[in-house]
């Protein structure tokens, strides 16, 4: 998926707006910038395009990340 919106907005965000209807059922996002895995303690970084750095992929995520160890 892209990872924002066509307006530059965060398509990953720090709480759902919308109605849930299966509550922990994702554990990995794809997007065109990088691979995060969902965890209880947030986003985690996989992968990252070449090129990207952990503060560039920050300014457009809508919530914290961290890298995998």
């Amino acid at each position: 998926m892209e990872h924002t919106t066509r307006t530059g907005e965060s398509r990953l965000v720090r709480k759902c707006s919308y109605p849930l209807t299966a509550l922990g059922v994702v554990k990995r996002v794809y997007t065109n910038l990088a691979v995060l895995d969902v965890t209880a303690e947030g986003f985690v970084v996989q992968e990252m395009i070449s090129g990207l750095t952990l503060r560039g992929l920050q300014e457009v995520t809508g919530a914290p990340l961290r890298m995998a160890q």
